[in-house]
């Protein structure tokens, strides 16, 4: 139980109040992992994958299926683009990071990505965690995103996470990285910082 503990949190902004299955068809492809690099043809988007991380999902892809809908076109509204992990030094905990894609249609009522964060703060309040301000942020590639940080004690383990969003094409982008210590946390920067959008 613990020991999935990191993937839980890294994941739980996908739990939106919503039925959804895997599809097979969209324009949102899975994505391609070769020679250490993640990359998107539908986002346009590359990242590098450290050598000694291990992938536990790239390209799961999901979708709102209302019945009265069941005949129309797939349309993608939420994507776990990737999840690696890489064995911690703690035996129970595994750092992390993920990228999920959200349609901007789930969340008509938003206008930017610091409005989308505050969102994914709201579905944490339940864990009672402790949340930093919501900040505009520069990635080493010149890429504008805005970010915050979460701490959670749950077990007796403190997880901490710093979430980063951009828009792209008709999503919310989500990264999260998931960690206990500060070199860990900087070593995930490190990844993130790797982000390039075509």
């Amino acid at each position: 139980m613990i020991k999935r503990l990191s993937f839980t949190f890294a994941l739980l902004t996908s739990l939106v109040s919503m039925s959804c299955k895997e599809i097979n068809h969209s324009p949102v492809e899975e994505g391609k992992l070769e020679n250490g690099v993640y990359s998107s043809t539908y986002f346009n988007m590359s990242m590098n994958v450290p050598e000694s991380w291990e992938v536990d999902t790239m390209g799961k892809i999901e979708r709102k299926t209302p019945a009265e809908e069941a005949d129309k076109k797939d349309t993608v509204l939420v994507a776990n683009l990737l999840t690696i992990y890489r064995e911690g030094e703690q035996e129970d905990f595994k750092p992390n990071l993920s990228i999920m894609a959200e349609s901007k249609t789930l969340y008509p009522q938003l206008k930017k990505e610091s409005d989308y964060l505050e969102h994914t703060q709201k579905q944490y309040a339940n864990l009672d965690p402790i949340t930093s301000d919501i900040k505009k942020k520069v990635l080493t590639n010149d890429i504008e995103c805005y970010t915050f940080d979460l701490a959670m004690t749950i077990q007796d383990m403190t997880i901490k996470q710093t979430h980063f969003a951009l828009k792209k094409e008709d999503f919310y982008i989500d990264i999260t990285i998931t960690y206990q210590s500060d070199k860990q946390k900087e070593e995930l920067k490190a990844i993130v910082n790797s982000l390039t959008l075509n």
